[in-house]
């Protein structure tokens, strides 16, 4: 299979990852053809060039350090700096930092951006590829991405000569079928299972995607749902991403305990153990003496038998 990529210009595509590095060895790929190639991205020249030639490719890092290949993160910067880039040419434009910009300037001031971006793209040849974890943001925003840029999936196969990179999209729809498409498609949402409304147990992250965007925001679905995430917070602040996830694990096993805890002081409450079921509730919420309450929750059901 060849790189015949992209099915069509003048139009802004998403790209779904969890590994990071999934979507460096397609720019790899990419930058073997004819195409001009564009890279805006958080990773700085030094970690990115461990995945591609950056003399091969015209790459801006989004910061506001002061370097050589530095692009200022305000979004009218990136737009004018885009928007005058494809009046000329063709080619790909690769901006990695959707979750980065969304927490910068907030999320609809993002997609504005990015709307902005598909209609100066219209007419021309270029096409833009925005890569992102979903686990970054809410299912409805996730919906919102999509509309505007429909997901592509990239895998890797093995050619008949070499290694190469083929394109497999996920979602073909015409304007119209995009723009009917229902924020509640089960394909949107976030693997979960649902134990009551408003209490889930949450699809578990791997280490490798949990970067401090996607971290931030199960913290904040954890704390919708009534859990106190204080000893969570200053894991935000810890570097490396294997103690992170280490620390994020702990805490999460205690969230499933206490979902399962609560599963059966639901049990409880109709039995008519009010009292004890109020009383069990809140200490699951504050995830303390989980121990304690599985013993008095066994105890509790014995006595009703």
């Amino acid at each position: 299979m060849s790189v015949n990529w992209p099915p069509s210009s003048s139009r802004v595509y998403g790209v779904q990852l969890e590994d990071p590095r999934e979507g460096y060895l397609w720019l790899q790929s990419m930058r073997e053809t004819n195409r001009t190639l564009i890279v805006l991205s958080r990773l700085s020249p030094k970690r990115l060039s461990r995945y591609i030639d950056l003399n091969s490719i015209d790459f801006h890092w989004i910061t506001s350090h002061d370097d050589k290949h530095a692009i200022d993160p305000a979004l009218e910067r990136l737009n004018h700096h885009l928007s005058s880039r494809i009046l000329e040419d063709s080619g790909i434009i690769w901006l990695d930092a959707v979750e980065y910009l969304s927490d910068l300037h907030g999320f609809d001031a993002m997609m504005h951006f990015v709307q902005s971006l598909s209609d100066s793209l219209t007419s021309t040849d270029w096409t833009l590829v925005l890569p992102y974890s979903p686990l970054a943001f809410k299912p409805t925003d996730v919906a919102k991405i999509r509309r505007e840029a429909p997901n592509y999936d990239i895998s890797m196969v093995e050619g008949e000569n070499d290694d190469t990179v083929s394109i497999s999209g996920e979602s073909k729809l015409s304007h119209s079928e995009e723009d009917s498409m229902d924020d509640s498609d089960d394909s949107q949402k976030e693997a979960t299972i649902e134990v009551e409304p408003g209490l889930h147990v949450l699809s578990r992250i791997p280490e490798k995607s949990l970067s401090r965007a996607i971290l931030q925001r199960r913290l904040e679905q954890w704390k919708e749902m009534g859990f106190d995430v204080s000893e969570l917070e200053p894991v935000m602040l810890v570097n490396d991403r294997s103690i992170r996830h280490q620390r994020y694990f702990s805490y999460e096993e205690k969230v499933r305990r206490a979902t399962e805890c609560e599963r059966r002081i639901r049990e409880l409450e109709a039995l008519g153990f009010t009292t004890e079921s109020t009383k069990l509730h809140f200490k699951i919420m504050q995830l303390t003496s989980l121990d304690e309450v599985e013993r008095q929750i066994e105890r509790l059901l014995e006595e009703a038998r």
